[in-house]
């Protein structure tokens, strides 16, 4: 192999190690739709986990220490994004999100699992164990 092909593939190697290293390990509260589509372009090898929510919503007040314990066990193995859909409703309707809170999992802007509704900590812990192999 000539050696500026192996040069490639370092480059890209690295490229790739140093956008591992840097992913969020908290949770990315997005504000405008440019800074969703720059997360998912960002690091189109990670699930990005995102809560659909709204103040007013009452089962997402519930979800979210949920979703908070859940980043802080799995922060930086996926990406935790939280999308307020009166701020934000450009995202849900991207979506089709009609009832929140919604959970979607996607992976290089791709739905790869959704989920509608409040649901426990051990249900949802049981869904990440299930996409950790997308995470490759």
């Amino acid at each position: 192999m000539p050696d500026n092909e192996l040069d490639k593939i370092r480059l890209q190697k690295a490229e790739s190690m140093m956008k591992t290293s840097s992913v969020p390990k908290e949770i990315v509260k997005i504000k405008t739709m440019e800074e969703f589509n720059n997360l998912s372009k960002d690091f189109p090898e990670k699930v990005v986990m995102i809560d659909f929510w709204a103040v007013w919503c009452g089962p997402c007040m519930t979800f979210a220490p949920v979703f908070e314990k859940l980043n802080s066990e799995y922060g930086g193995e996926f990406i935790f994004v939280k999308v307020n859909v009166d701020e934000v409703g450009s995202i849900a309707q991207r979506y089709g999100i009609s009832g929140i809170p919604t959970t979607l999992f996607l992976k290089g802007g791709n739905v790869v699992h959704k989920i509608v509704g409040a649901y426990p900590y051990e249900h949802m812990k049981k869904v990440l164990e299930k996409l950790k192999s997308f995470n490759h």
